[in-house]
């Protein structure tokens, strides 16, 4: 699923109203076509030409435009989602997150990125091996005002694919909520949003005002905070990323940026980070539980560790790198995290609001050796160890809690 591109922003709470519109696409269709006017790239060639222009990087292939009703839709996302994030994957995603208390101890990931998906999607390209195919869901199996939008975006991820090996930069094993992951995409999102509003911005009497405007957060409802950061801080962050590279050396910048990414969502999220070559520090978790079977292992990153505090601001902007690593032992589940800060000040930072944090969300702690100790059964989280880094523990086995706890405060 991390290899489909999604036009979110677009469509974003527009499929998801209750009650809904009697129809919604008619009505900003209507709407677009009014601002926009029908002369403008009203062919698919037409729009292929206009994103080539407008993001200064040709086409070495034609896309070719493949139109869904939504029943299609429907059914192709669902065979989409059991090829590229089967059940094994989805529930040891799940897992981990829960464990890092990112989402509800119920939860079903799959089901909710499924929902999310099947609401908010109205376009998309599929750069999977053997598809290569551009989409726009459509009743009328038209180019409408509304899908001619979302489509500049889709055809630049196309442009994206005809240039660099997308399947290759990253390995398949660096999953959808690992920093490294998200910093991809945040390039790939953030430079096809940049092409949007330039096309846009040629477009409406508003437009040398939406060439450089922020892009507002959209609601997603009904999904938990680490689904909204995974699913829109790429569009939002990557686009101030891809002006700034495009500020500093044109398309050319961001075409040579598909192929070699920023390292961290820090890098996406402070640029100058970027230019100055400053990448993530290497965390080194050494030790697992003995009878364990490995969920997943990845980076969590400035961004969701300020996902997981409950808000931006400085106490996840001082991150140096990190590591975490979960594990299933008889059937339960084990999390350690280790991240390491830029300086001391920057590491008693985080220390203390990620303490606040989940003293608001478990309540009173014990201290515990170098560790504070929160409860909230099944599962204990503890936070601490040595000076030099932060570690999370966390656990629904209290077994494998206190041998974990008792391993790692060993020199």
């Amino acid at each position: 699923m991390r290899r489909l591109f999604l036009a979110l922003l677009v469509a974003a709470g527009a499929a998801s109203q209750e009650p809904p519109p009697p129809d919604p696409s008619e009505l900003i269709d209507a709407l677009l076509s009014t601002l926009l006017g029908e002369q403008d790239a009203s062919t698919p060639e037409a729009l292929q030409e206009r994103v080539a222009e407008v993001g200064g990087v040709p086409f070495r292939a034609a896309v070719p435009l493949n139109y869904l009703d939504p029943a299609d839709l429907d059914a192709y996302l669902r065979q989409l989602l059991d090829a590229e994030y089967p059940k094994a994957a989805a529930d040891a995603d799940a897992r981990t997150l829960i464990a890092f208390d990112l989402l509800p101890h119920d939860a079903d990931l799959r089901l909710m990125r499924t929902r999310l998906l099947l609401e908010n999607v109205i376009g998309f390209y599929d750069d999977r091996p053997g598809q290569k195919r551009l989409f726009a869901v459509s009743r009328t199996q038209q180019l409408t005002a509304m899908n001619r939008i979302v489509l500049v975006h889709e055809l630049r991820h196309a442009l994206q694919d005809q240039y660099a090996d997308l399947h290759g930069v990253l390995p398949r094993s660096i999953g959808d909520f690992d920093d490294r992951r998200l910093a991809f995409m945040s390039i790939l999102e953030g430079d096809a949003t940049l092409v949007m509003m330039r096309y846009l911005g040629d477009l409406l009497p508003i437009g040398d005002a939406l060439q450089d405007a922020a892009l507002p957060m959209p609601p997603v409802e009904g999904a938990p905070p680490v689904l909204r950061d995974q699913l829109v801080r790429p569009y939002v962050d990557g686009l101030a990323l891809a002006r700034a590279l495009h500020e500093r050396g044109g398309w050319n910048a961001l075409r040579e940026a598909w192929s070699h990414p920023p390292r961290s969502m820090e890098q996406v999220l402070h640029p100058e980070k970027l230019f100055a070559d400053e990448a993530p520090r290497d965390v080194v978790l050494s030790w697992a539980p003995a009878d364990g079977r490995q969920l997943a292992e990845g980076v969590l990153g400035e961004l969701l560790a300020g996902t997981l505090l409950g808000a931006d601001g400085p106490a996840s902007a001082g991150w140096g790198g990190d590591s975490y690593r979960s594990w299933d032992v008889g059937g339960r589940t084990l999390l350690v995290w280790k991240s390491v800060w830029d300086t001391p000040g920057d590491e008693a930072e985080f220390r203390d609001a990620l303490r606040a944090r989940f003293e608001a969300s478990h309540g009173p702690s014990l201290q515990k050796g170098a560790y504070r100790v929160f409860t909230r059964r099944p599962w204990r989280v503890a936070l601490g160890g040595p000076v030099g880094a932060v570690l999370l523990v966390a656990s629904d086995a209290p077994d494998e809690f206190e041998v974990a706890l008792d391993k790692l405060s060993r020199p």
